[in-house]
């Protein structure tokens, strides 16, 4: 394959939209569409944690450590998240076969449905946004970003 020369300004360019998108969907407005009718304790925090273990559930039941190494934060604050969401019933713990000192997390129904409006809201939004746009670039979108998320999981591995 041949390399590629990415031009300082392209670069620049790119980091500030990947910022640009970062801070809108941190945005109250964006919060209150992705929450609207949904009762969330914890808000849109409990929810990427929703997220997360079900999302890692295709590979069993994940540890709390799993849990805050996905959304790349501290345990302690991966813990306060999923005890804000075992509290609400949306999660819940067991203890470890091999390691009674570690806990694994199971997404309940009650927490699935919850993830399931929130999801369905939040595409709903999305697919708002691009209505207007030509199929083929949301493809791209799509395709770009792809690659990009999976150019981001790269370097995590990488840097274990």
């Amino acid at each position: 394959m041949m390399a590629v020369t990415t031009s300082a300004t392209q670069l620049h360019e790119l980091d500030d939209l990947v910022s640009r998108v970062r801070t809108a969907i941190q945005r109250p407005g964006y919060r209150r569409r992705v929450l609207a009718d949904i009762d969330v304790p914890g808000g849109v925090s409990t929810l990427r944690t929703l997220r997360v273990v079900a999302t890692l559930a295709a590979d069993g039941d994940p540890s709390i450590k799993e849990v805050a190494a996905r959304l790349g934060v501290e345990h302690s604050t991966a813990s306060r998240s999923v005890d804000t969401a075992v509290r609400a019933e949306l999660l819940r713990k067991r203890a470890c076969d091999t390691d009674q000192r570690r806990a694994r997390v199971i997404l309940t129904d009650e927490g699935q449905a919850i993830l399931d409006a929130a999801t369905e809201q939040r595409r709903d939004l999305v697919g708002d946004i691009v209505a207007d746009w030509p199929p083929h670039d949301v493809d791209d979108l799509v395709r770009l970003l792809s690659m990009l998320c999976h150019g981001l999981d790269e370097l995590e591995v990488r840097s274990r």
